[in-house]
């Protein structure tokens, strides 16, 4: 017989645990399910970043509030606990595969502005996953973990879910089931959308790694065999910690390859002379359109089911806060006998805030150039003459922007000296599915 609740959420990441919290808060009977056996423990890649610390993202500027322990989100009005350790970051450098960098901000004025300097702060997600599950717990949710949904079937006035022998029905369910969400895939949320490709990446936090600046970013454009790569490399909030990422959208890229090749031959591997792998994780993510219609049939998206590829933490529990409002207000006008508006205000909103504001194409064509500029040395001479430092930024939509202005500057340069490259980087101005139209012929969804 199925278990009984007003509201079930699906997922424990920052999403859904804030929906739960909201839920539960509001009084309501909630189930929060988790495919984890232990929702506070991180099980794939993760940056563990806040973004953006320097510029409104997804309509707020959040602050962290030390002295009392909690992440705060004064434009939408909630906080978070988090008691953890945090790691500022104040700029972030960009490196063609022979090593000319190009920067977004400089550190050492960004850290002269103390705590506004930052641009994005690394917290630790299992500390962040622990507070909000004791904030949930302390609502009354009934946290079931080592539940994975198989099946989502809409009943009158009610949501069933099937999973891990387990049954459950819910009068709404909030999928917070991340960007491979089964619930978006078995409820239909995805027919609409376009697939792009999947994003793959490994990871690694490390000690002893000897970054050129401790308190920077450093992204690697790559070139395997097979495929572009990059790798990632910032620190985090443990002291004498860093996570390395190295990731392709190329399905053909083999990553424990591509790690070799960044830690052992390129240019970097000086950084890594010294360095211990710690722990190792990774994650497939499909890269899709958004979702625009945010609900349906009593099924309501949360997080990063419903992004092209993520909401990143701050978005997601932005977003799980609006939706753990939205199907508690919805279940009071239920009961009241008024007409249901906050789901569609919640649909609208999403489509407002998310879907219509942000590009997916200025989001995905963060790793379109090895795709337009194929050759190792054509991305050397690029950065070789952007020279002056971008705003400093950590905002993948704004980025986008900035390297678009810094490459206009030089463009004249290269029509005069390279016009072959710049008829390659016309192709710029193509969708991103046009760019990289060869990639998703061989690549797969998820399923």
């Amino acid at each position: 017989m199925a278990k009984t609740y007003d509201v079930i959420v699906v997922g424990a990441g920052p999403a859904g645990l804030v929906a739960a919290k909201v839920a539960g808060e509001n009084g309501l009977d909630v189930a929060l399910l988790e495919r984890k056996s232990n929702p506070t423990v991180i099980d794939k890649v993760c940056g563990g970043s806040l973004l953006s610390a320097n510029e409104y993202f997804h309509h707020d500027l959040y602050r962290r509030n030390i002295r009392d322990k909690c992440i705060c989100f004064p434009s939408h009005g909630f906080s978070v606990k988090y008691d953890g350790p945090y790691r500022d970051v104040y700029c972030s450098y960009f490196y063609s595969p022979n090593g000319y960098r190009m920067q977004a901000g400089v550190c050492e004025e960004q850290k002269r502005k103390g705590d506004y300097g930052k641009v994005t702060t690394r917290l630790d997600m299992e500390v962040l996953f622990r507070c909000l599950l004791e904030e949930v717990k302390a609502y009354s949710v009934d946290v079931l973990p080592g539940v994975n949904v198989e099946k989502v079937t809409t009943l009158a006035n009610k949501v069933r879910v099937d999973g891990g022998g387990q049954s459950f029905e819910g009068r709404y369910l909030i999928a917070a089931d991340g960007v491979n969400s089964r619930v978006a895939q078995v409820a239909g949320f995805n027919k609409a959308r376009t697939y792009y490709c999947q994003l793959r990446a490994i990871s690694n936090y490390m000690s002893g790694v000897g970054l050129p600046d401790p308190d920077a970013t450093h992204t690697v454009f790559g070139f395997t065999k097979d495929g572009p790569a990059w790798s990632l490399v910032f620190p985090r909030p443990a002291e004498g910690e860093y996570t390395l990422v190295v990731l392709t959208i190329h399905p053909n890229v083999d990553l424990e390859a591509a790690e070799s090749y960044f830690t052992k031959e390129a240019f970097c591997a000086p950084w890594f002379k010294n360095a211990r792998k710690l722990r190792s994780f990774s994650v497939n993510e499909n890269c899709y359109t958004p979702i625009v219609e945010a609900c349906r049939d009593r099924v309501v998206i949360a997080g990063d089911v419903g992004a092209t590829q993520e909401l990143e933490i701050t978005g997601s529990m932005i977003c799980g806060w609006k939706a753990g409002h939205a199907v508690s207000v919805a279940l009071q006008e239920e009961n009241l006998g008024l007409e249901v508006t906050a789901i569609s205000q919640f649909a609208n909103w999403w489509k407002e805030a998310y879907v219509n504001y942000y590009s997916p194409d200025v989001y995905m064509k963060n790793w379109a150039l090895p795709f337009i500029l194929t050759e190792p040395e054509e991305i050397d001479y690029l950065f070789s003459l952007m020279k002056e430092p971008m705003p400093p930024c950590f905002n993948p939509y704004t980025m986008g922007v900035y390297l678009g202005q810094a490459m206009g500057k030089v463009m004249p340069t290269i029509q005069q000296r390279r016009p072959e490259m710049l008829q390659k980087l016309g192709k710029m101005g193509l969708s991103f599915s046009e760019i990289i139209a060869d990639v998703t012929k061989i690549s797969k969804p998820i399923s």
